[in-house]
C-alpha cells in the first residue's frame, strides 16, 4: 500500500495563486468565480496550517550555564527581542572597536 502524498506548501500557495489570477481574468461566470473564490480559500487555509506545524516543529539550541545544550521551543517573542538588543549594541559600539 503506498503511502498518501505529503501536502506541500507550495502546491497549496500555488492553488491560491491561480485562484487569484482566474478571479482577476474576468472571465469566469458568476458560479464558477464563486467555485474559484472556495478553492482558493481552502489552499490558503491549508497554508495557514502548513505553516503553523512548521512554526511548532521549529527548535533553538540553548547553552546553560554549566554548559550543557538543551533544546528550547522557538519563541517569536524573545528572538525579535535579542535581535532588538543585538542591533542597540551595534550601535553603542559600532565595529566592536576598543573591546
Amino acid at each position: 500500500m503506498a503511502l498518501p502524498k505529503k501536502e506541500r506548501f507550495e502546491d497549496h500557495l500555488a492553488a491560491v495563486e491561480k485562484a487569484v489570477a482566474d478571479l482577476e481574468g474576468g472571465k469566469l461566470t458568476l458560479e464558477e468565480s464563486l467555485q474559484t473564490y472556495e478553492t482558493g480559500i481552502q489552499a490558503l487555509q491549508k497554508c495557514y496550517d502548513i505553516l503553523k506545524d512548521a512554526e511548532k516543529k521549529i527548535e533553538i539550541l540553548m547553552k546553560g550555564q554549566g554548559g550543557e545544550v538543551t533544546v528550547q521551543p522557538f519563541d517569536v517573542k524573545k528572538s525579535d527581542e535579542a535581535g532588538k538588543e543585538a542591533r542597540a549594541a551595534r550601535k553603542t559600539n559600532p565595529g566592536g572597536a576598543g573591546t
